[in-house]
């Protein structure tokens, strides 16, 4: 009767520690280093000039953003490396929209790529270019 109860308080002991909070790959991938905007393109790929961005798209390439594993996002000055803006983030559906809530880059984008190398949003009906047109946000990691 001991090794009986004994055998389920050591079940009932490992099930309550186990993880719940599981991460996928996804989220693995995307809060493993700082990310950078390398370039905005159109859905064609075609790299956008910097006269066709307004201002707070040109503004965005000043930073680097961090999203951490409790879902926090930071805007961080590449040059002072001082965190400028914070807000959150959340991958949705599947892991195919990221959803971004930070003064100044905030929206629901389409993820069009996610690697240890690349981070391809696509934002529709934008507020970066005069055109409410659909572009693409091309990131790397921010070395």
């Amino acid at each position: 009767m001991k090794h009986l109860i004994f055998s389920i308080v050591l079940v009932f002991f490992a099930l309550a520690c186990k993880d719940s909070g599981t991460t996928d790959e996804s989220t693995k991938i995307i809060t493993s280093n700082y990310w950078k905007l390398d370039r905005f393109t159109d859905i064609s790929g075609r790299t956008l000039s910097q006269n066709e961005l307004n201002s707070q798209a040109q503004g965005i390439f000043g930073f680097d953003f961090e999203f951490r594993d409790d879902n926090v996002t930071r805007g961080r000055d590449r040059v002072t490396k001082q965190i400028v803006n914070a807000g959150t983030w959340y991958l949705k559906s599947e892991n195919k929209i990221l959803d971004i809530q930070i003064i100044g880059f905030g929206g629901e984008f389409k993820v069009l790529e996610l690697s240890k190398s690349k981070l391809v949003l696509q934002a529709e009906n934008n507020k970066f270019i005069s055109v409410g047109s659909t572009i693409n946000l091309e990131l790397v990691p921010s070395l």
